[in-house]
């Protein structure tokens, strides 16, 4: 085995098993060859072992092996209609069950279409296993047709990757793969395996099949990462105590870890208020008195206020990126941080805090439950009280369909109890904003690289791993336009994800910063057909989603009202099998606030178009 990346944060070490990569089944002495399993076999059962019963890919010439053993190992394949479309559904399934998902891909364009998924879950720490087949080993280098060196191209974006060069190498690195997929920070792993290999069956020098373990046992170099030191519960304990206007910075870690029970335990002994990041969306109740919803660009005025005036910030599971902090060295001005993450690379790795602490959030958490005490929180509780009744977000008064009412609707008629998926633009930011969720686990949006075309089939995985949940992707005309192919995922294997289309005929985003930096040099923005004559109907609506959706045999509807809004929910909610899409034709300058300009701090917010 290959082993290209050896990450600071593994927390095993691979055990080698064997000296010879293998041979063909005339080798293998023939009283033996009945029980003998070649390398995709051995990697369909090493899957299974896993827990494996479904995965997301797209067949071709190197990976052929193996989808050809599959269903011997009751593995179901959804077959998406490109291989992004496979990382994302696997990224999907990982964010609503916590479990490693797993994609498929041929060598070449197969394998290198799984990059930006690949790249996103390392972003958003998303447990994925993608398994890529190559050309036979001994092309390997040579250029040959449909090679590439998938291993180099996702080094720096995998927490490990392999390039299996034995045949009885294939269990322990599928172990060792889901063990630090899910293990510590999650994150993806590539597993790459020649073709030759993938044929091949395991055997000694003298033509011996040699079967390996399964399930296979790896030694663990280093035990998995624990709570505080005794040090540094006194430090941050005596830092809490001392506190009046505390508040809890929470992230993603805390959705990963499954500690949202404990986050609010802590908060309500401390009567400390929560502010979380899109990753931790769901983290606390909408409407818990101590929940101070989203901050950073777009988060709201009274939980960027919060923050950026606290005396003490509990920094749990986040990483201080730069759409939270915007110019970071002005963020948090005064106040002291305690930031605790499991990766220590994390640790005043873009702000620089008073109490760095590498631990497991979930123990973290406990230990202060159990010794922290609190000071007198009122006159800080009040004061954001205030400033909550203030500063809501709001929805536009007029009469026309807004984003905004047409989300808030949507999670009223669900009761933010379904799971949402979203694509990249204004309509992620008034989700996030306007749509309510009531748990964790359940709003899956491509937060840290901002990957257009995420929401469908990370929809369709998250519905496969939750067929009794309504799965609804709440998508932009721009967004969803990347992907849409995948409609045809759905209503091939009949999977219920409902699409919202809030549909501007913009790339809304790139719109708004066009108009509030470039002068209003709108170029490239405008999605709309440019033969169409100013003042046509709204059936002139371009791309006509409707029809697309009807060619992949999708039932869908537009919606141009707010009249129409409530009965059209109806009807797409009403059968949670059935893929749905809803095409809602939105204002088509509205813009997303409130809105903190890049690199800028809380005190330049804009609130309005008024500002």
């Amino acid at each position: 085995m290959n082993d290209t990346n050896k990450h600071i944060e593994d927390n095993v070490t691979y055990q080698n098993v064997g000296t010879i990569s293998g041979g063909t089944l005339n080798d293998i002495k023939p009283e033996q060859r009945s029980n003998a399993l070649r390398g995709a076999q051995l990697l369909a059962k090493a899957l299974q072992a896993e827990g494996i019963d479904v995965l997301f890919g797209y067949p071709g010439g190197a990976n052929l092996e193996i989808f050809d053993v599959l269903r011997e190992f009751d593995i179901r394949c959804i077959r998406t209609e490109h291989e992004q479309g496979a990382v994302h559904a696997a990224q999907g399934y990982a964010r609503v069950t916590g479990k490693a998902g797993v994609c498929l891909a041929t060598s070449g364009p197969g394998a290198t279409n799984l990059v930006t998924g690949i790249a996103d879950a390392n972003s958003d720490s998303t447990p994925i296993v993608a398994i890529t087949g190559n050309v036979p080993s001994h092309l390997l280098g040579k250029n040959a047709f449909q090679e590439v060196d998938i291993v180099a191209i996702t080094k720096p974006i995998t927490k490990k990757n392999y390039l299996v060069d034995k045949v009885n190498e294939i269990p322990e690195v599928v172990r060792e793969a889901f063990a630090l997929a899910t293990g510590n920070r999650p994150g993806p792993v590539l597993i790459d395996i020649p073709k030759d290999i993938q044929q091949h069956y395991p055997r000694d020098p003298e033509g011996n099949y040699t079967p390996p373990r399964i399930p296979a046992i790896i030694e663990q170099s280093h035990t998995t990462i624990g709570g505080m030191t005794e040090n540094q519960l006194e430090a941050a304990c005596d830092m809490i105590s001392k506190s009046a206007r505390p508040v809890i910075y929470a992230g993603g870690g805390i959705v990963s870890a499954n500690c949202t029970d404990a986050l609010l335990q802590l908060a309500e002994k401390l009567q400390c208020p929560i502010t979380n990041t899109i990753m931790g969306h769901g983290i606390s109740p909408p409407d818990h008195p101590l929940s101070l919803h989203i901050l950073g660009m777009h988060g709201s005025k009274y939980a960027n206020v919060a923050i950026n005036e606290a005396d003490l910030v509990l920094a749990l599971g986040v990483r201080f990126d730069d759409r939270v902090t915007g110019n970071v060295d002005a963020f948090i001005p005064k106040g002291k941080i305690i930031h605790i993450d499991i990766d220590r690379n994390e640790l005043n790795k873009n702000k620089s805090v008073t109490l760095p602490i590498c631990a497991d959030v979930k123990v973290a958490l406990q230990q202060l439950i159990e010794q922290a005490q609190a000071n007198d929180t009122t006159p800080w509780l009040n004061y954001l009280s205030q400033l909550r009744q203030q500063y809501p977000f709001t929805i536009p008064s007029h009469n026309k369909l807004s984003p905004q009412f047409a989300i808030n609707l949507l999670s009223d008629i669900t009761q933010g109890d379904a799971i949402i998926s979203l694509g990249v633009g204004q309509h992620q930011m008034w989700a996030m904003q306007h749509y309510h969720s009531r748990q964790t686990h359940s709003f899956l949006s491509s937060s840290g690289f901002g990957t257009m075309g995420y929401g469908l089939p990370a929809a369709l995985g998250a519905k496969i791993a939750c067929p009794e949940r309504m799965v609804i992707d709440i998508d932009g005309d721009g967004s969803l336009n990347m992907t849409i192919h995948e409609l045809a995922t759905c209503h091939r294997f009949g999977i219920g994800v409902k699409v919202v289309v809030i549909n501007n005929q913009w790339l809304g985003m790139v719109r708004q910063w066009q108009d509030m930096i470039y002068d209003k040099h709108r170029s490239s923005s405008d999605l709309s057909d440019p033969t169409n004559i100013k003042g046509k109907d709204k059936s002139e609506i371009y791309p006509n989603f409707l029809k697309i959706a009807e060619g992949y045999g999708v039932r869908a509807e537009r919606i141009t009202t707010k009249e129409e809004l409530a009965s059209a929910y109806e009807r797409m909610l009403a059968n949670p099998d059935e893929p749905y899409l809803l095409d809602l034709i939105v204002e088509r300058e509205e813009n997303v606030y409130p809105m903190i300009p890049a690199g800028g701090t809380y005190k330049d917010i804009i609130m309005s178009d008024t500002r």
